[in-house]
């Protein structure tokens, strides 16, 4: 531990030679020499003990009334209460006096809000008088807090000494009634102000837009003079269109007609073409910038992944680190791992994450809770459980990811202790955290926890049950066979049953072979969505399934005449840093031939182990054993088995559910080649490993 003795010897006091009372030269230059290395040394963190010893050289040396010593000294007391007993010592004296403005200011402007509002305390109790640059900086922290009982003291003082009309006042007046929601307020502070300048106009309209007041922001910046008008008028009124009306349009006029555009006028534009979905205007006006900043290319990185554009996202992505100008933050960072999770790109995003360390980019709660969503979604479920747990903090939502993650995996148990840990560190749950726990019991039947958790989610959490948690208990139920069940949860949920509920139940009756069941669900199906291939296909499963044959060819007479397509089933893969795509019966890759090739062997050694491809041959498949052995999963297995090294795991994304033929398949596959393969769906992972599946069957 540091002593006080320890510190830097006071440049004033070290050393002091012998010398005559009069000096004041010298005097004045050790002075302030002494100043300064009291602001160095109060400008570092020190220990509680230590800023006592450094007081009582402020005392000593008088310093404690220079407002930057003071300031300093006053922040870095542990506690409120103990800056308070240094101010009120300091006044205990009337002839103590330093400038109290330049003190609120300070705090005020470093964010120490709290500190400012008991300093302004001090100086009411004591009645210090005021001038017009002292209620400012006490509005500023009044508004950050939400202080309205010292908001409120401050306007009262403001209309006893008349300086409520005067610009600073008024502006930080209006600032703090429109944070508070009272715009009418703000608007009759506005209204008594004359003359006024540019920034109580800009705060009033900017204020009104904070309120909803939109028609009255518009009026009073169609009012405004045109010298007043300066580029934070303008950018707010496009922020408001675009943003708060959604009228890209009328945005876009507001920003033509911008004199002078400044990065800010160009990012909200960008921004609410984003929201609109409308990458390539986006994009063009990003493109046509002279100038562009991080927050430039975090919106139009943003827009690609939030309107499903991944591919190019990861795009701009790589011109942003080419071009070596604006360095990614935690933002651009989030951005980017987001669309690697959405394409399964698991080795640019294990490459993000070293960049991350390289360029000591901010771990902080969004970042991680990225990282742990990447890893866990592109079938790395040790990364992810390894990020989660070198965390310095964790929230409710980054623990509701990887309660979301574990489930994905089957890995229940894992997922509720995760869920106890919330529990533990006072963290309640959200909606998606119960979503994870109920998806978790599904995975693996566990239909007794399910319903407890379900059944008292309201009184424990204080969470109603939304149409996502009854769906999943639909899933639940389904699976574990009480199809009954499910049917009676459906027809008492208290909101409309959406189609997905219906299809897990009809999906259900096709595992368990209810076809009584199925086919009155189907047919409501068909009726609620007509061109659902999904719906079709299902249904005449089952009927094909109950050797119904007859029925199961109605169905797709149906699906024909209403011109229905069944969605393709797509397969994804990454080799080398690069996404590769199948579709079923794919043959426009580069490598097709070798592909077919290395799969016709992959089929020989699996039949040998026990494949049979008519085992779970159905009735939609026409193809027989070709139809059924150019699945796209198994393009990509063969992708990989020839693309990757002995023993390293294989990673595919699937956009439908894995059947049951290629579930098989992939099984006595990584039992032939002894490889680790992970496949994600659009239910769950499957792990396959010698031959077994994490699923163990039940998905």
């Amino acid at each position: 531990m540091v002593s006080v003795a320890s510190i830097s010897p006071v440049p004033a006091l070290a050393n002091p030679a012998p010398r005559k009372p009069n000096r004041p030269e010298n005097l004045t230059v050790n002075l302030a020499s002494t100043e300064e290395w009291l602001v160095s040394s109060l400008s570092l963190s020190r220990a509680p003990f230590e800023v006592d010893g450094l007081y009582a050289i402020a005392i000593k040396t008088g310093f404690v009334h220079r407002d930057r010593v003071l300031s300093l000294l006053l922040l870095r007391y542990p506690s409120p209460s103990s800056s308070l007993l240094v101010l009120r010592s300091l006044f205990s004296s009337p002839d103590s006096p330093f400038p109290f403005n330049s003190l609120l200011s300070s705090f005020s402007r470093s964010g120490s809000h709290l500190p400012a509002l008991l300093a302004y305390s001090i100086l009411r109790s004591l009645s210090v008088p005021i001038d017009r640059s002292t209620l400012p900086p006490v509005l500023r922290s009044a508004t950050f807090l939400s202080s309205i009982a010292v908001g409120l003291d401050a306007h009262s003082l403001a209309l006893k000494t008349g300086f409520a009309s005067r610009l600073p006042v008024a502006t930080a007046l209006v600032r703090f009634y429109c944070s508070l929601g009272l715009p009418a307020l703000a608007r009759n502070i506005f209204d008594r102000c004359h003359p006024r300048d540019f920034i109580l106009w800009n705060t009033t309209i900017a204020g009104l837009v904070q309120c909803h007041e939109l028609e009255a922001a518009r009026n009073l910046f169609d009012q405004m003079p045109p010298t007043d008008r300066n580029i934070a008028s303008w950018n707010t009124m496009v922020d408001m269109y675009c943003n708060k009306l959604g009228d890209v349009v009328e945005a876009r006029k507001m920003f033509d007609e911008i004199p002078t555009r400044d990065s800010v006028s160009w990012n909200v534009m960008i921004s609410g073409y984003a929201r609109m979905g409308d990458c390539s205007s986006a994009r063009a006006l990003f493109d046509s910038m002279f100038e562009r900043d991080v927050v430039s290319w975090n919106a139009i990185i943003s827009c690609y992944v939030q309107n499903g554009f991944f591919s190019g996202a990861l795009e701009l992505f790589r011109m942003m680190l080419r071009e070596d100008k604006i360095k990614p933050d935690e933002v651009t960072i989030t951005s980017v791992l987001q669309a690697c999770t959405h394409m399964g790109a698991l080795n640019l995003g294990q490459w993000l994450h070293v960049y991350i360390r390289r360029q000591r980019i901010p771990m902080d709660l969004q970042v991680t809770t990225a990282l742990v969503d990447m890893y866990g979604r592109c079938g790395s479920i040790e990364d992810a459980q390894r990020v989660f747990a070198q965390a310095k903090k964790r929230d409710s939502f980054l623990c509701g990811t990887m309660v979301d993650i574990l489930a994905m995996h089957g890995m229940a148990d894992e997922a509720f202790r995760v869920f106890d840990f919330m529990k533990s560190h006072g963290m309640k749950p959200n909606d998606v955290t119960i979503v994870g726990l109920l998806k978790a019991c599904g995975h693996i039947g566990l239909v007794d926890d399910g319903l407890e958790l379900f059944n008292t989610m309201e009184e424990k959490f204080g969470l109603s049950p939304k149409l996502e948690h009854y769906g999943c208990m639909v899933d639940l139920l389904g699976k574990a066979g009480q199809l009954n069940d499910a049917l009676e949860l459906i027809m008492g949920m208290p909101m409309e049953p959406s189609p997905v509920l219906w299809s897990s139940l009809l999906s259900a009756c096709k595992i368990h072979g209810e076809s009584v069941l199925a086919e009155k669900v189907g047919y409501h199906l068909l009726e609620l969505e007509p061109s659902s291939s999904g719906n079709y296909i299902l249904l005449s499963n089952v009927y094909s399934n109950a050797r119904r044959f007859e029925e199961a060819a109605m169905v797709r007479k149906l699906m024909k005449e209403k011109d229905v397509v069944k969605k393709p089933g797509c397969s994804s893969i990454e080799v080398g840093n690069q996404i590769h795509e199948f579709l079923a019966g794919d043959r426009d890759h580069p490598r097709s031939r070798e592909i077919y090739e290395m799969l016709q062997m992959v089929a020989t050694r699996v039949e040998q182990a026990g494949y049979n491809y008519k085992q779970y041959l159905s009735s939609e498949e026409e193809g027989g054993r070709q139809g059924r052995m150019h699945h796209s999963e198994k393009l990509a297995l063969a992708f990989g088995l020839m693309s990757t090294e002995d023993g390293s795991t294989i990673r595919i994304m699937k956009n439908l559910r894995v059947c049951d033929d290629c579930h098989l398949f992939l099984k006595l596959a990584s039992a032939v080649y002894g490889r680790k393969v992970v496949v994600r769906d659009c239910h769950r992972f499957h792990h396959f490993v010698n031959g077994l599946c994490s699923c163990l069957d039940y998905w």
